[in-house]
């Protein structure tokens, strides 16, 4: 994985090879429930489009404005992030960059998202942010296997894609309430996985994003719940970009207001000057799962695995990519239409 705003252990406050790991735990919570509540304001307004979010790259650029912030403003905030979990952020940030294979990369190119069209005149600070993630994983998806497959869109429609395949021992489990499986599809270090909620077929989407909570998703990836077992996967190939102009009102709603009105803002630790506030906030996600990275695979081989579960991802679902030791969210996805 690599950085292009070239995270070091000296701007982490690291130690030579070490990352602390006291706190990771409150960060993994603070980090799924900040995850959840956006994600589920964003589903309000996008109910049958895919949807990309990255809460730790997002929780990383509001720090930036957290730690500017004062009086209620930085009240309002820290309901959201306290400036204690930036430091571990920054720390994971740097731990997941260490990977050699997948790529998760932060963007620094900002022009690409500051189209004429997502400025006025009057804004006055304006927040971008961008992550991308291409994985390589444990198991290869063989070119030669990816075939043209219907993807049921909802109980009327269908469409075709190309749908991967694999084979190999990984983590599945059952969930209740609403059913439907969860799979793990880990990465070839073993430090990321991809997380996939297939609910069952006569489950609607949006019923799991409605339900989906911190406390939930962690049973269900528990060791109690999630078992290895021999699988052949059957896989949509995804490229997702997910572009959020509409962050402000979100957070707004989640009750970080005053720090978007102008008037009220108190951003003194930017500016002294007063009258400062933010405008909006950009955030853009892009993701990639397909065949490629499959030469860094730990076999390239076809694994030959007897009496397999066959999971068939052929409808909409939702998906998180992990930082497995962690647990704390970096991608959080719902797939409606690959």
């Amino acid at each position: 994985m690599r950085h292009s705003s070239e995270l070091t252990k000296q701007n982490c406050n690291l130690p030579e090879d070490k990352t602390p790991d006291k706190g990771m735990d409150s960060l993994s919570v603070a980090n799924s429930r900040f995850c959840f509540d956006v994600f589920k304001e964003l589903s309000c307004d996008h109910t049958i489009e895919n949807v990309l979010l990255s809460p730790l790259s997002l929780l990383s650029a509001l720090a930036v404005v957290l730690f500017g912030a004062r009086g209620n403003s930085a009240s309002q905030m820290e309901k959201c992030e306290d400036t204690a979990v930036h430091s571990l952020i920054q720390a994971l940030l740097y731990e997941i960059s260490k990977s050699n294979h997948s790529q998760v990369r932060m963007a620094s190119e900002v022009k690409e998202l500051l189209l004429p069209s997502s400025l006025t005149s009057s804004d006055q600070l304006v927040l971008v942010n961008a992550i991308s993630f291409r994985g390589a994983w444990k198991y290869a998806f063989q070119k030669n296997k990816t075939v043209a497959m219907a993807f049921r869109l909802d109980e009327s429609q269908s469409k075709s894609v190309q749908m991967m395949r694999l084979q190999g021992h990984l983590k599945l489990g059952s969930i209740t309430e609403p059913s439907g499986q969860v799979l793990e599809l880990p990465d070839v270090e073993d430090h990321l996985s991809m997380v996939i909620i297939l609910p069952s077929k006569d489950v609607g989407l949006g019923q799991v994003t409605k339900e989906i909570t911190h406390e939930k998703l962690n049973n269900w990836i528990s060791s109690g719940n999630m078992k290895n077992t021999a699988v052949v996967l059957h896989l949509p190939q995804l490229r997702l970009e997910g572009c959020h102009e509409d962050l402000a009102a979100i957070l707004t709603a989640l009750g970080m207001a005053e720090v978007f009105d102008r008037s009220r803002a108190n951003l003194s630790g930017i500016t002294e000057g007063g009258g400062l506030g933010v405008s909006k906030i950009i955030h853009k996600a892009v993701l990639e799962v397909n065949e490629s990275g499959s030469e860094f695979t730990l076999t390239n081989q076809t694994i030959r695995v007897e009496n397999p579960e066959i999971v068939k991802v052929d409808h909409p679902f939702l998906f998180f990519i992990l930082h497995k030791e962690t647990k704390t969210i970096l991608f959080y996805g719902r797939v409606s239409n690959p």
